[in-house]
């Protein structure tokens, strides 16, 4: 029995002493939710350290997500990788190689919006044609034109230049230009018409990848602007994002609207293990303590 007292009942004790003060300490990070008064005296250590330092933690927690865990280079980066980069740039060149009519009909909603659409932009250009054609106002060019390149010719020549006069001249030349002007309006819109919507079905064929080769720039080229395109504009987008969007105040307003038992569940969630660790660590220190007192 006085071994048992003396060798054994000293680790026991500290090993106890030690659980249970490191296990309150722990509790008293939480607890009491509120504080507690007695004759309107506030207890000490009440309420207990996480919820009286609450709106502390939600503006520490705040800066903290803003600037070093959400920041716009961990953004960009995560969206600028190459398994998530790749996979659209892909996605964007088979689009590009199939031909403008499927894909054409996949953003109007059906093959038959798109008939409808191409008929509305043929009719347009069409009439943006015909204006500008009216506009050249090629009869009156070619009138004065005519009569300028007849005259000249005339002048080279004595008797042709008795024979063909100014007046014959103007009277032809207004003619022809007034036929002109009569072909022009009752031909040149059918005929326009005709070539732009042969030109545009022929269009509608084609993949926007052949079109732009047949401009100059070929698939790798087109390849490298859209990566480029969207690089800048995944910065941009996020750039833009965060100077909008507080993720400071964001967390702290989270934070703070969430009540103490939420915050506690979602504290232990994440550090269960580590404040179960505290603990038993107490009981070891004291375990300790008590086996260093034997030989004190």
């Amino acid at each position: 029995m006085e071994a048992f007292t003396h060798y054994i009942l000293p680790p026991l004790i500290g090993a106890v002493i030690g659980y249970f003060t490191n296990y309150i300490a722990v509790k008293m990070l939480f607890f009491p939710h509120e504080e507690k008064r007695i004759f309107g005296i506030r207890i000490p250590f009440t309420p207990g350290a996480i919820p009286k330092g609450k709106a502390r933690l939600a503006k520490a927690a705040g800066r903290i997500v803003k600037n070093d865990l959400f920041t716009m280079e961990d953004i960009s980066g995560k969206l600028l990788t190459e398994e998530v980069e790749m996979p659209l740039i892909d996605k964007v060149m088979s689009i590009l190689d199939q031909p403008i009519r499927e894909t054409g009909s996949v953003l109007a909603g059906s093959p038959e919006k798109y008939d409808r659409l191409e008929a509305n932009f043929i009719t347009l250009l069409e009439r943006k044609i015909t204006d500008a054609v009216h506009r050249m106002d090629i009869p009156a060019v070619v009138r004065d034109e005519g009569a300028r390149m007849i005259r000249e010719q005339a002048a080279k020549s004595g008797i042709l230049s008795m024979i063909v006069t100014d007046n014959l001249i103007d009277m032809v030349m207004k003619s022809v230009s007034d036929k002109m002007e009569e072909f022009i309006d009752a031909k040149a819109p059918g005929m326009i018409n005709e070539i732009t919507e042969s030109r545009i079905h022929d269009l509608g064929d084609r993949t926007p990848l052949y079109v732009l080769e047949q401009a100059g720039y070929d698939p790798e080229h087109v390849r490298a602007k859209i990566i480029a395109a969207y690089r800048e504009s995944v910065v941009n987008a996020v750039n833009s994002a965060l100077r909008r969007i507080d993720v400071a105040e964001v967390v702290e307003n989270k934070i703070n609207s969430m009540s103490v038992a939420e915050l506690e569940r979602g504290v232990l969630q994440v550090m269960n293990e580590e404040l179960r660790m505290i603990v038993n660590l107490g009981a070891l220190i004291g375990l300790v303590i008590g086996s260093v007192n034997i030989f004190i």
